[in-house]
């Protein structure tokens, strides 16, 4: 090992504090373990013979993103603060933090963000999209089936926020900076929306900024979780309509 340190090339993987290594090696084995065991393409491949309704299969389908959403991206993380680490979950967004900017900011999208997804959902190429990739017709076939809609919905962004958001967001920003954490963030994100309708990726750049600042200005995921889950629960509807 000492010689390996010894060759220029090698260096940096040796001057790295442990911190910047558990960080980063950790960020880059959660992202492959969510696009893959993850993500809804797993599921696809290994039950794809279930004798189910398509619109259950498609809510099942999603299920399955969103549970891996909250393992990699949530679970794992937050046990990697905790035991690797040995820092507070609490650096990492997980307090209320700021609920005066908080609450105003949420109170604000409650207001505005209704008539910017009414907007986008009626570009059909992005409601063709939700239409036939998610199960939108069982989930608004009556209010009860919204409410476990959104319930289904609900650790996808959880998990989401707090890996973007407050691991990545909140967690580098002490190596590289505010502005180097926020955009790493935003570069992920962006990333993870390919194969989605452009103008919906193009959204994602905007909204990574926002959703970035206001957890490093509130100090908390949880004003970026409402929003984004928000944002879902809209667009599912408007789509749907």
């Amino acid at each position: 090992m000492k010689y390996l340190a010894n060759i220029p090339f090698l260096q940096p993987l040796f001057t790295a504090t442990k911190r910047q290594a558990v960080l980063w090696s950790a960020l880059t084995v959660l992202l492959l373990l969510k696009l893959y065991e993850g993500d809804k393409s797993f599921f696809i491949k290994h039950f794809s013979h279930l004798q189910v309704d398509e619109q259950v299969f498609l809510w099942l389908k999603w299920g399955w993103h969103h549970a891996g959403s909250l393992l990699f991206m949530f679970v794992i993380p937050l046990m990697i603060i905790k035991v690797v680490l040995r820092e507070k979950a609490l650096d990492y967004g997980l307090g209320i933090g700021d609920y005066k900017l908080g609450l105003k900011a949420t109170l604000a999208a409650l207001i505005v963000m209704p008539f910017v997804v009414y907007q986008t959902a009626q570009n059909p190429e992005h409601a063709e999209f939700y239409r036939s990739q998610f199960p939108l017709d069982l989930a608004n076939s009556s209010a009860l089936m919204f409410f476990l809609w959104a319930l289904t919905y609900l650790p996808h962004y959880v998990g989401w926020e707090f890996l973007f958001r407050g691991f990545v967001g909140l967690g580098f920003k002490k190596e590289m900076g505010i502005f180097g954490a926020l955009m790493l963030q935003v570069l992920l994100t962006t990333l993870m929306h390919i194969g989605k309708p452009q103008g919906e990726t193009w959204g994602t750049v905007f909204g990574g900024i926002y959703l970035g600042l206001l957890t490093v200005k509130t100090g908390s995921i949880w004003y970026a979780v409402a929003f984004h889950l928000y944002i879902g629960l809209l667009n599912s509807w408007f789509c749907a309509v």
